[in-house]
């Protein structure tokens, strides 16, 4: 029980640092959208989650159990092979990759300023949601063993 505890709240503040970290690239996009030949850059937070937590979904359980170490795992017999594991052990710097689908202007940059700030409070958003339910479980964990003190 303790473990899927741990778990749960592992899983929830890796998403809290991963969605501080998007928003230091989001705000470096922004900062630097009259910078000649900035290329826009971003990660995938889905990815990066899963490399970060071990493919744990929320409650610690792994989040596609047919792909774990038992039946239908890729067989790696060479060290040169593929694992399967996808991002597994990258950090999100390593993730980061270039947006697609942004035109560059005259001067080379690729941040389109909109879809910057629609990213940047989407993920603002997110952010305060994954605080909220780190909250929500610690508060729930003092009053559950405050109770048994009464």
């Amino acid at each position: 029980m303790l473990d899927k505890l741990t778990d749960a709240m592992q899983f929830s503040a890796e998403a809290l640092k991963l969605r501080a970290r998007r928003q230091e690239v989001l705000t470096s996009n922004i900062s630097n959208v009259d910078t000649p030949n900035y290329k826009a850059v971003d990660f995938d937070f889905k990815s990066a989650l899963k490399a970060a937590t071990g493919d744990k979904g929320s409650m610690g359980a792994p989040a596609n159990p047919g792909l774990g170490n038992g039946a239908g795992a890729l067989a790696v017999t060479h060290q040169g092979h593929i694992t399967g594991k996808g991002n597994a052990g990258m950090t999100t710097s390593e993730m980061l990759q270039f947006r697609r689908g942004n035109n560059a202007a005259i001067d080379g940059n690729s941040v389109d300023i909109d879809r910057e700030r629609a990213a940047f409070a989407e993920n603002t958003v997110k952010y305060e949601a994954a605080l909220r339910t780190i909250n929500g479980r610690i508060s729930s964990l003092k009053q559950a063993m405050g109770s048994g003190n009464q």
